[in-house]
């Protein structure tokens, strides 16, 4: 009898997700050392990177309505592995410029973004009751945090040994396991029902009710507020000195502080409300961001410690926040979505926070050419005078979705998990949260 190696699916390809993390330290030494790329250059980089995760319904419509030679999951899957794997091998390889690692960038990011929608889909089909629900959507999360964790530290010290080219040659070969599972994995063929555009369209517009068009815009802006961009990193770099090896300390420390978020949120937020939760995020949000401007500052100095110490006691505090922060934002997003369309209606929800994303990458980038922050290229002295007004403005501007929290459903996130919808809570958008590490 065939083993079927299907069940080792969904773990597996979200451990690769965040397995490729091992390329994070590198990418910020590549464009800075290699490529020679500004601050404001990586941001752009940064919002043109998710738009392959923005159009995931797209995907989802291709695998759902257009199988190829009479298969759904197993050629898309494949297609994804290579396409994963020749972004990272280009950047390896070929890329030089700046047109040349977007491009290189897109490629890969289809491909991951397309992996991660087979997947869901996967995981949908088999969330047949609230129990095995809940069962496969904490491996997903489970599996994406191993995967980062396992490799968070060695990513710097790879940098420091190899070059940022060779760790991208070692990333590229990850996602060619995705596409030999798919190979071996067994799916049967499968007729599928003729797409209804005037019946979706019709629910749609049902659905969109004013309360739910206030809270997108909630969702939306809550997402799309302005980054520091690539700035706080060169500035670690140049200024204060950290070094690969450093990066993957913080990144592993970062990681391994996520997960205690997950844990902190699970055993004492459950039973709070959404508005309430949100607000006190905000607040938190902005509270732990001071100890970054400190890092511009010196405050390190008068505290008597090294800027090192500073940064590593930083990230230990803040990191939490972002899982904190994120699984209430999937828990709305589902509540937004109506019956009847539950799974289409998360996608587009899920793509329009990660366009939002985008817009708080571009707003980073041009905060960064706005107040002149760039690192030295050729003739021309760095310039690193203004981040500390990017970095304000930024933080700041985390009040901006304050006034529309009041028009969010004052539901808890223990009712919404009761809820029989409650499979589309924690879809994840990996990849996604892309923060400078502090």
């Amino acid at each position: 009898m065939k083993r079927d190696y299907s069940r080792i699916l969904i773990p597996f390809v979200y451990f690769i997700a965040g397995a490729t993390g091992i390329a994070s330290v590198a990418t910020t030494f590549y464009y800075k050392d290699d490529l020679q790329l500004t601050p404001a250059q990586v941001a752009i980089l940064g919002s043109i990177a998710i738009i392959p995760w923005s159009i995931k319904p797209v995907y989802g419509f291709l695998s759902d309505r257009q199988p190829i030679w009479g298969f759904r999951r197993k050629p898309y899957l494949f297609l994804s592995g290579l396409m994963g794997a020749f972004g990272y091998f280009s950047m390896a390889t070929w890329v030089h410029s700046y047109h040349q690692v977007m491009i290189a960038l897109l490629i890969s990011a289809m491909g991951f973004a397309l992996a991660d929608v087979i997947v869901d889909g996967i995981v949908a089909e088999r969330s047949r009751d609230q129990k095995v629900a809940g069962k496969l959507q904490s491996i997903c999360r489970a599996s994406i945090m191993v995967g980062a964790l396992s490799v968070a530290y060695l990513s710097g010290i790879l940098v420091d040994s190899i070059g940022p080219r060779n760790v991208f040659f070692i990333t590229g070969t990850l996602p060619l396991f995705t596409s030999a599972l798919a190979i071996i994995i067994t799916e049967d063929k499968t007729d599928f029902a003729v797409f209804s555009l005037k019946e979706t369209w019709t629910k749609f517009k049902h659905a969109f009710t004013r309360d739910l068009l206030w809270a997108i815009v909630f969702v939306f802006i809550w997402r799309a507020t302005p980054s520091s961009g690539g700035g706080l990193s060169y500035y670690m770099i140049d200024e204060l000195g950290f070094d690969a090896e450093f990066f993957g300390r913080l990144s592993m420390i970062s990681h391994a502080m996520s997960i205690v978020g997950i844990l902190f949120f699970r055993k004492f937020l459950l039973s709070i409300s959404l508005r309430t939760l949100f607000f006190w995020i905000i607040i938190a949000s902005v509270i732990l961001s001071m100890p970054t401007i400190g890092l511009v500052y010196g405050w390190y100095e008068y505290l008597g410690m090294s800027p090192r110490f500073f940064a590593l006691a930083d990230t230990f505090i803040s990191a939490p926040l972002t899982e904190i922060a994120f699984i209430p934002l999937m828990v709305l997003t589902a509540r937004l979505c109506p019956k009847g369309i539950e799974a289409t209606m998360f996608a587009v929800l899920a793509s329009i926070m990660n366009i939002g994303l985008a817009v708080s990458d571009l707003g980073g980038a041009w905060l960064l050419n706005y107040f002149d922050v760039h690192q030295a290229i050729g003739d021309t002295a760095a310039n690193y005078a203004g981040l500390d007004k990017v970095l304000w403005v930024a933080i700041l501007s985390s009040f901006l979705p304050m006034p529309f929290l009041w028009k969010l459903p004052d539901v808890r996130v223990t009712e919404e998990l009761s809820a029989p919808s409650a499979h589309q809570v924690m879809k994840d958008i990996t990849g996604t949260e892309k923060k400078d590490i502090a």
